[in-house]
């Protein structure tokens, strides 16, 4: 009897120690519409690129994000981008974030994010993808 009152003990003080954080999703979605109107809007390379997330920027190289940005965008850039959702990843400090952005020409532009972070900490940008998806008729 004792030894699993111990037990229970131990177990209750390890769970009482896992971390407790929240997440804000509009928090994030700001964060990542802030980075898309500076990589992709006002292409201000360095800066975008010191919005992103310490641990990103030790793998990716500013040249290979530079590359990167300018491959997603062969036929222009967006002028505006909004969020049109965000998820955070249940029991994981990531949210999921989807942009959309508008060209000049009607051009279409849908990207995902993916930041890391907690409501408490703040989030940065880990990964991104997406750019052009077509040109809406003028009409």
């Amino acid at each position: 009897m004792q030894r699993g009152f111990a037990v229970l003990c131990l177990l209750m003080s390890l769970a009482g120690c896992s971390e407790k954080y929240t997440h804000d999703e509009n928090s994030a979605a700001m964060r990542a519409v802030e980075f898309a109107e500076v990589a992709f809007i006002q292409h201000d390379f360095d800066k975008g690129y010191l919005l992103l997330a310490g641990k990103a920027r030790a793998y990716v190289p500013l040249e290979k994000f530079k590359e990167t940005v300018t491959f997603m965008h062969p036929n222009g850039y967006p002028i505006k981008v909004t969020a049109v959702g965000a998820a955070a990843i249940k029991g994981e400090k990531i949210v999921n974030v989807a942009l959309r952005g508008a060209g000049r020409g009607g051009e279409q532009f849908d990207y995902a994010l993916t930041l890391a972070g907690t409501a408490q900490a703040g989030y940065r940008v880990t990964t991104f993808n997406g750019g052009a998806l077509s040109s809406l008729p003028s009409g």
